[in-house]
Order: C-alpha cells, then structure tokens, then sequence
C-alpha cells in the first residue's frame, strides 16, 4: 500500500488486498469506503476486496465518496470509478484479458497486451457478481444489475442487465435526478 495515495478519510473495514507495482498508480479518494468485512456487508461472505494495479504506467484511480464490498479490481491500463459509485459484493472489473492467445497455439503473459481502459461514471450502482470487462464506459447515474456481464458501453442513466448486458433507459422511479 506505500505505492498507493490514499485519502486520509478512506474506511477500510476488514483487509483488503491492495497491490500497486512500481510506477503503476493507484489513488483512493475522499470517503472512499472499502468493505472486506462480512461485518460490513453480509454478502460478502469470505472474499476480500483485491485492488492490483498490475503493470508500471497503469492507473487506477477510485473517486470521493465511492463504495467497495468484496470487489476485484484488475488493472493494466487504466481504472477509472467516478464519485459516488457504489460497487456490490463479488463484482469483478477487470480491464485486461490477462492471457492472449499466440500463432503457435499457446499463450502469452503480457496483461497489458489485451488491455483497455474501464470508465465508470459518477452516482452509478454495480449489482452483485456483476462483471465490467475491458474497454467499457459508464455514463453517470447507470445501473449495473446483479449478475450482469457488460462487455460494450452503458449509456447514462440506463440500466444494464444481462449475460451479455442489453441497456435500457432507467425505470422513471430509479432516475432520483439523473438525465436520461
């Protein structure tokens, strides 16, 4: 962790996995809450929330106000979660392949080789177990639901639901201010 910034106002509750390898950075932001605790949040179970910045020059950055229980958050380009985003139990974002198939028939290593950025707009929720793959924006305000495999963007204040995520504008109940 004494690669990583964190804010001092950050709550961590239980012992995340924090991995930052040189020359990668990784920042916490204000009132950033990191769960890992089944005290916490009881869905959590036994998995700890994991935040690696895997490869030098990759960035991951968690804005203000962001909540974490039980996440795994992989990065070998770049990670950006927008303020005040919440992130249930068990997600998985992950901005990398971590292995690429080569001509010979085996596989390569080279994280960053199959890598695209993830961005995750501000006041977004991402259901439980829900998986984030490579080169995905989220526009503020979406919703992710529980289970869902997003694998193309999400349009703001939509919802995105799924294995493979479809979007659709957010039920008219759920948008509490949000344009659609």
């Amino acid at each position: 962790m004494r690669r990583a910034q964190v804010h001092p106002s950050v709550v961590m509750n239980g012992w995340p996995l924090i991995r930052c390898v040189p020359g990668g950075v990784m920042k916490l932001g204000k009132d950033v809450r990191i769960n890992t605790s089944v005290r916490s949040n009881p869905v959590i179970g036994r998995k700890r929330t994991s935040l690696s910045v895997l490869v030098s020059g990759a960035r991951l950055e968690i804005e203000d106000g962001v909540g974490l229980s039980g996440v795994c958050i992989s990065v070998a380009t770049s990670v950006r979660v927008g303020r005040n985003t919440l992130v249930g139990a068990d997600a998985l974002i992950c901005d990398t392949d971590f292995h690429t198939p080569l001509p010979d028939g085996s596989w390569s290593n080279d994280v960053a080789a199959s890598s695209r950025p993830i961005s995750i707009g501000e006041g977004c929720f991402i259901g439980t177990r829900a998986i984030i793959l490579k080169g995905v924006t989220i526009g503020d305000g979406a919703v992710v639901a529980a289970g869902a495999v997003v694998s193309r963007d999400v349009p703001q204040a939509h919802l995105a639901a799924g294995n493979p995520a479809t979007n659709r504008p957010l039920p008219e109940r759920w948008r509490h201010g949000r344009d659609a």
